[in-house]
């Protein structure tokens, strides 16, 4: 097992100070339950345990080991960004933080709360390849409100835009009793206006879910950049297809990695997280 560090978690701003760093011992990847990925970093599931103690799981995010020099440099420097972010978030429609981690090897790992959720992007895909239709109209109301309300928090108490608002960016537990928002790397920092204060702070976002506004030249991100893509996600739920693709099998949506930010980008990591669960009602 690797010895990891974990910082307290600093005032808003503050830089972390290695010097006062907690050990945590998280697992070998290999030991453990992978939930998603995303472009260079997996997310894993890592029981806590040990000793007959009932403690809730994590989810770790880690960069994935074939990652250039480069390539690392650039992912931990978002880890360090989304647990910046991450770490001043309170609300029960958003992924709450956990620590941020520093491996012997140097590279972060970003632990966050694990509920038992699945993406809502494996909950459309499942229900697609088993041929059932569009969700039920009680579903798709939980996960609008549950979302609508997630980035009202973050629009108007935290003055931030998630800015990678989709599927695999909702996390669901059962008959969709909880509905959680959740990877923030990409984030935009709001204006008392709600328009994004850095004009030229590039909105990343993925090609599929796009605002207008983001494709045209000049167009003014605001928190309603958000509010456009949660429609479209909610037309996913519907339609049990991506938006705009005609195909939305795995094959067709690796075609979007020739964007910069495709499904494989920072906002994609938090696809197929969770276990595999059923009940009895239409929920799934």
């Amino acid at each position: 097992m690797a010895s990891l560090r974990s910082p307290s978690p600093p005032s808003r701003g503050a830089e972390e100070d290695p010097g006062n760093l907690a050990s945590i011992t998280i697992p070998a990847s290999p030991f453990m339950q992978k939930l998603g990925f995303g472009t260079g970093v997996s997310v894993y599931l890592m029981e806590r345990s040990p000793r007959g103690c009932s403690r809730s799981p994590w989810a770790v995010k880690k960069i994935n080991s074939g990652c250039s020099g480069i390539q690392r440099s650039l992912f931990q420097q978002r880890l360090r960004n989304e647990a910046q972010t991450l770490r001043n978030l309170r609300h029960p429609n958003v992924v709450g933080y956990r620590a941020l981690a520093v491996a012997p090897d140097g590279n972060l790992c970003l632990a966050m709360e694990f509920g038992g959720e699945r993406s809502l992007w494996d909950r459309i895909q499942e229900r697609r390849e088993r041929g059932r239709g569009a969700f039920p109209a009680g579903a798709v109301l939980r996960v609008g409100l549950g979302v609508a309300r997630g980035l009202q928090y973050l629009h108007t108490e935290q003055r931030l835009l998630h800015g990678d608002i989709k599927s695999p960016n909702v996390v669901v537990r059962g008959a969709f009793e909880s509905v959680k928002i959740c990877d923030v790397g990409v984030a935009l920092a709001l204006d008392e206006n709600l328009e994004a204060r850095d004009p030229e702070q590039p909105y990343v976002g993925t090609e599929p879910w796009l605002p207008p506004e983001a494709l045209e030249p000049g167009g003014i991100i605001s928190d309603r950049s958000d509010i456009f893509p949660l429609g479209l996600t909610l037309w996913e739920m519907l339609a049990l297809s991506v938006p705009h693709l005609p195909d939305c099998s795995e094959d067709s949506l690796d075609l979007l990695g020739a964007f910069p930010e495709g499904l494989r980008g920072a906002g994609s990591s938090c696809r197929g997280l969770g276990k595999n669960g059923k009940n009895g009602k239409d929920w799934e």
